[in-house]
């Protein structure tokens, strides 16, 4: 989808948000930005009150450097919390700030859906079918019996085999592969690079030699879940690896055959979870975290950044290291880790003073 800009003035702005304001209602928004970026036009947001003194002055009120360039005040609005001193600024008043801040960029960056068309360089097989306003576009290849849902958008180089089924208003961005069988729901975005549905590393040795194991299982994806650039989900074996609805999946991250993750998952780069492991919903993954083949990890359960589970988590747990045990102990572990030295030099001196 192509992104375009809208301008509108401060009062369509807080109409449109349902937020009320104050300052200059004239005032032309034309882009969201952050706090440390704005220039004329745009539209921040302030999580806390206690910010205040970052954002830029009006012209008449005492005002302070806080930019390379100093912007004035009178050109900027600003989302604060609800309740702020408005002391003459351009503000509009939120409970969320962060929320109303992430719809004012949607209403000033609106996506624009491209027509409905297939590009004369795609090549579909038997039995394709296409729903309203699906755009499909160049070097795209659909093997026999793909089902694509209305208004879903595939990009250049896709690829998407035999009986795979994609949703209404998706976006599978170039060169992602849905392998046969894979069922992807509905508003989902797969973003460059992405594998859905390729072999589980099954094998078993006889006589030293490898044998393959067949993976004939297939990968469901549910409603509202993103997958990252060059993030890999295999099939299973014999049943279905699930990714289970809100889920978001970030750039380089490694799923294995018949795993579950619950509604709402949080994973961040380049971690990997194992085989038939089963995690539940609100998951949140530190990057480059591990989670071993089939353990059970709970609800609400946090992984900090490198952390490795090799063993079934507890709800609401907070974990980390490796192997990771409850966060409270790891944070330990590392400040003694840091005294080592320290504590080595304290023992030698102990040790020479013994007869």
């Amino acid at each position: 989808m192509k992104r375009i800009r809208k301008t509108f003035t401060l009062e369509e702005l807080a109409r449109q948000l349902d937020l009320p304001f104050s300052g200059e209602h004239s005032l032309k928004l034309t882009h969201a930005c952050g706090l440390d970026q704005l220039r004329p036009g745009g539209v921040a947001y302030l999580a806390s009150a206690s910010g205040l003194s970052s954002v830029p002055t009006p012209r008449g009120i005492h005002r302070k450097q806080h930019h390379e360039e100093e912007i004035d005040g009178d050109e900027i609005a600003v989302i604060v919390p609800a309740g702020t001193n408005a002391e003459g600024r351009n503000f509009l008043f939120a409970h969320d700030p962060l929320a109303a801040h992430v719809n004012a960029t949607a209403l000033l960056h609106p996506t624009q859906h491209p027509e409905g068309q297939v590009h004369p360089t795609a090549t579909l097989g038997e039995n394709v079918q296409l729903g309203k306003n699906v755009w499909v576009g160049p070097q795209v290849v659909l093997y026999d019996g793909v089902r694509i849902g209305s208004g879903s958008i595939i990009h250049a180089g896709c690829v998407l085999m035999t009986d795979a089924v994609i949703g209404e208003n998706c976006e599978i961005f170039p060169k992602a592969v849905v392998q046969e069988d894979c069922i992807i729901g509905d508003r989902v975005i797969l973003q460059s690079g992405s594998v859905i549905g390729a072999d589980g590393h099954g094998y078993f040795q006889r006589e030293g030699i490898n044998q393959k194991i067949p993976q004939v299982g297939r990968v469901v994806i549910e409603d509202d879940v993103e997958i990252g650039a060059n993030t890999t989900v295999d099939r299973a074996r014999f049943t279905d690896t699930v990714i289970k609805a809100g889920s978001k999946i970030d750039n380089q991250v490694q799923i294995a055959h018949n795993v579950v993750i619950g509604e709402h998952a949080l994973i961040s780069a380049q971690s990997a979870i194992g085989g038939s492991a089963t995690i539940g919903h609100h998951l949140i993954m530190g990057g480059q975290t591990g989670i071993r083949d089939n353990v059970r990890v709970g609800n609400h359960v946090t992984a900090v950044a490198r952390s490795v589970i090799t063993s079934n988590i507890a709800d609401k747990e907070v974990v980390g290291g490796m192997p990771s045990r409850p966060v409270s102990q790891w944070r330990k572990t590392q400040a003694l880790i840091h005294r080592l030295e320290e504590l080595f030099d304290r023992l030698k001196k102990v040790e020479s003073r013994l007869p």
